[in-house]
This record gives structure tokens, C-alpha cells and sequence, in this order.
């Protein structure tokens, strides 16, 4: 397959001032388009699919670096807690020891992703998942996945 070319929807209001003061904000959805190789005899036809988030990358270190790379420095939660049927996740970034740091966005049914540098006052990402009555996250939730970074 060749490059998938990712297309987000963004308003105006979504890139405000105090958005991005509260860290990015992964949008609900993303368009991807997909053109397949055809092998010979074939015609091919790109397709256009509509894809929600599911949840989120913390990594550590340089964006264009670390994308490129096969295995990033991705930061596992250093909290975990059910309430409710969710799931909230937590990092916490020390400011005398933070380097760089970029969100990546992860949509359902695809590999693309949207990837944003979070501000560097940053000292707080919390996201919550929605979950069954087990506690095990839903693939398709009644309400996407919500990120706070502050």
C-alpha cells in the first residue's frame, strides 16, 4: 500500500490561544485516504475513511527523531484508576527534568496518527477511557476518549 495521507478537520477556535495554554486537544476523528497497489490487470481507487480516537502516545525526546524511529520512548502512566466505568490514566512531568515531550493521537482501525509537542509548561496529562461494567476499556465508547494536559 502506498502512504496514507491523514486529513484532520481543525476550526479555528480548536487552535485558540487558551486551547493551546491546556495542551492539545486530539481531534474526535481523523479522514484517512488509502491508495492501494494494483497488481497488473488492476485499476486502482483510493478510499476515504473516517476513523475515531482511541486514545494516546506519550513520548519522550525529539518529534521528527522519534517517528522515524522503530522503537520510541514512549512514558507509561504513573497512575492508573477505575472510578465508574472509566478509566484515568496520569503522567506527571517534573519541570527540572522534563525534555521534550509530543503526544501522538491513535485512531481506531489504522495505523495513521496525528502526532502535536506539548507545550513545554506542561506538568500534567490526565486521559480517561470509558469502560464496561468489568473495567476492561470499550473499543467503540458512547463518549471518545478525553485528554487534559495542563
Amino acid at each position: 500500500m502506498r502512504p496514507l495521507f491523514v486529513t484532520a478537520c481543525l476550526s479555528l477556535a480548536a487552535i485558540s490561544s487558551p486551547t493551546l495554554a491546556a495542551g492539545p486537544q486530539c481531534p474526535p476523528t481523523i479522514t484517512v485516504t488509502a491508495q492501494p497497489e494494483a497488481p497488473g490487470g488492476w485499476a486502482p481507487y483510493a478510499g476515504r475513511d473516517s476513523h475515531g480516537f482511541v486514545g494516546i502516545t506519550l513520548i519522550e525526546g525529539d518529534r521528527a527523531t522519534q517517528m522515524a524511529s522503530a522503537s520510541r520512548s514512549t512514558l507509561a502512566p504513573d497512575n492508573e484508576a477505575k472510578h465508574a466505568r472509566k478509566l484515568v490514566q496520569v503522567w506527571e512531568f517534573d519541570a527540572a527534568q522534563r525534555g521534550k515531550l509530543f503526544v501522538l493521537c491513535r485512531y481506531r482501525g489504522t495505523e495513521a496518527t496525528l502526532a502535536a509537542d506539548l507545550p513545554r509548561q506542561t506538568r500534567r496529562c490526565t486521559l480517561t477511557l470509558e469502560t464496561d461494567i468489568r473495567g476492561a476499556v470499550l473499543d467503540e465508547p458512547k463518549t471518545p476518549p478525553q485528554l487534559d494536559c495542563r
